[in-house]
């Protein structure tokens, strides 16, 4: 079949909010095609398939390479916080999330923290410098994987088609 490709680029610091901004200007001046295959399910990607959901677009396919995540509620699989990378939702992260509706099913799974921890190249494990800054909110910590699941769930919820284990090698 003809797929239409949609390139959402990551921005040099690799913002969420960003992304679905730059999301949101592209949708906003394109028709939506008979379908759409959004390459990746990491969160960019499960983030930009539920923006277009959202939009009216028909027939998603999102495409990834990847196993799928643990299911969402699986505490045996998230409960060993140490084998997750885990990242920060920031003010404007959680405003991207809020306009595609995924946070409020997400907020529960995260951990409120203030400040962060930096280690030099080559320092001992508790060689950090904290740093806490009272002049901006706090942000939410969640496992990367946890997140996927979280917009998985979502995306596959509006009707989104999602493929797990799919190598893309090229685009014709």
């Amino acid at each position: 079949g003809t797929f239409s490709l949609l390139k959402i680029g990551r921005s040099r610091r690799g913002r969420m909010g960003l992304i679905n901004l730059a999301a949101t200007a592209i949708v906003a001046l394109v028709a939506p095609p008979p379908s759409t295959v959004v390459v990746g399910a990491g969160p960019a990607g499960l983030a930009t398939a539920i923006a277009l959901a959202n939009r009216g677009w028909p027939q998603i396919t999102v495409l990834d390479r990847l196993r799928p995540p643990p299911p969402l509620d699986d505490v045996s699989s998230w409960s060993d916080t140490a084998r997750f990378y885990l990242i920060g939702i920031g003010g404007r992260g959680q405003r991207a999330l809020r306009q595609i509706g995924a946070w409020e099913q997400l907020e529960p799974y995260t951990a409120l923290v203030r400040g962060r921890i930096d280690w030099a190249p080559g320092a001992a494990v508790d060689g950090g410098i904290e740093t806490i800054r009272a002049d901006r909110p706090p942000s939410n910590v969640i496992q990367r994987d946890r997140l996927v699941a979280s917009l998985l769930e979502q995306a596959l919820g509006l009707g989104v088609t999602v493929r797990h284990e799919v190598d893309v090698s090229g685009i014709s």
